[in-house]
């Protein structure tokens, strides 16, 4: 498959109700977890996503359960009703994205008794392949809104802030949102004599803001 410039990237939102989803194995994560928020992904798997999660409960013990559709492989810090965690995702929706397509998670993206909502990023062609594997999936019952811009329009660069431009910038330059991916969060952040940490924070508030301040048809 001939790679697609980053420039022509886009934005999908999908939107799957607690009602349309109740079969999927995340429709019963809800019931221990008042929210699963994706953050970034760490590795696409044959049998899903290894990535990072920030989990919210009520009850610590959520913690220590076992889900079907979810291994906590690590958690990285807690409190009392949160936790960082590194998990595995290993129901239908995570496995969707186990195949080379040029489209993957970012931020927002979260499980909540609303339902699930993914936010992606990819191209058009990835999009509607993703499309028909949801509509296998769940039917018609899911939601979706496209993007109209691309990652380099410069209506983004207005509503972040100088650091979030300058990481969002040097993560364009060096590959990072290309696939294959052609640098990590590592390498940016020695390039930027940053923490990897601080990269991430950047990226995912960088993506968060786009997102949501984007138009859609």
């Amino acid at each position: 498959m001939e790679k697609e410039d980053d420039s022509n990237l886009r934005y999908m939102q999908i939107h799957i109700s607690t009602d349309s989803g109740r079969n999927l194995p995340g429709s019963k994560l809800i019931n221990f977890f008042s929210k699963v928020e994706f953050l970034s992904t760490i590795e696409k798997k044959s049998n899903g996503l290894i990535c990072y999660a920030l989990l919210k409960f009520d009850n610590l013990d959520a913690l220590s359960n076992t889900y079907e559709g979810l291994e906590i492989i690590k958690i990285i810090s807690k409190n009392n009703n949160s936790a960082l965690t590194k998990i595995h995702l290993m129901g239908p929706v995570a496995r969707l994205f186990s195949d080379d397509l040029d489209c993957w998670w970012v931020t927002p993206s979260h499980l909540t008794s609303s339902g699930m909502t993914l936010s992606l990023q990819g191209t058009k062609n990835s999009f509607q392949i993703l499309k028909n594997k949801f509509s296998q999936l769940v039917g018609n019952g899911f939601t979706v809104k496209i993007g109209k811009e691309s990652l380099r329009k410069s209506f983004s660069l207005k509503i972040l802030n100088l650091k979030q431009k300058i990481v969002l910038d040097y993560a364009i330059k060096m590959g990072y949102y290309n696939r294959p991916r052609e640098c990590t969060q590592r390498e940016i952040a020695k390039k930027l004599n940053l923490k990897q940490s601080t990269v991430c924070e950047h990226l995912q508030l960088a993506e968060s803001k786009i997102f949501n301040s984007m138009e859609f048809e």
